[in-house]
């Protein structure tokens, strides 16, 4: 799997199924971590600019992995941001010699600890659908 429109077919599907799994969850993106969006899904309501996105998400990356490499001398795993009306995850993916980044947001009524488990399964079934369609 070389190109990242190779993967939004398999992706979509993915996303939409988690929105339509709980509708608590708004805002789904997967970008480069050099702050190229590669696929996102938001909810109808919200005002969401996918470019400006991936580029926080990407920063937000960078950021976090100089955090915990200079701390913890470890790689960013994953980060979390709350506020009054909800929270947003972003996810380390590695994928061979690249790295990507996972954001997910959901309204307060989703605890911390279900986005916790989705953006985390999420991220498993990218990597597996990663490595299953690799050579193709």
């Amino acid at each position: 799997m070389n190109s990242k429109e190779q993967l939004k077919p398999l992706l979509a599907p993915m996303f939409s199924s988690y929105v339509q799994e709980n509708m608590d969850i708004e805002m789904i993106l997967l970008a480069t971590t050099d702050g190229f969006p590669i696929l996102h899904l938001i909810n109808e309501d919200k005002i969401f600019e996918a470019d400006k996105m991936s580029a926080a998400s990407s920063t937000l990356y960078s950021v976090s992995n100089a955090v915990t490499k200079q701390i913890l001398n470890k790689r960013f795993q994953i980060a979390f941001i709350e506020t009054e009306e909800g929270n947003v995850a972003f996810v380390s993916i590695p994928l061979d010699d690249r790295d990507f980044v996972l954001a997910m947001s959901a309204k307060a009524t989703l605890n911390i600890a279900s986005l916790r488990m989705f953006i985390n399964r999420l991220s498993k079934e990218i990597c597996e659908l990663y490595l299953t369609n690799k050579n193709v």
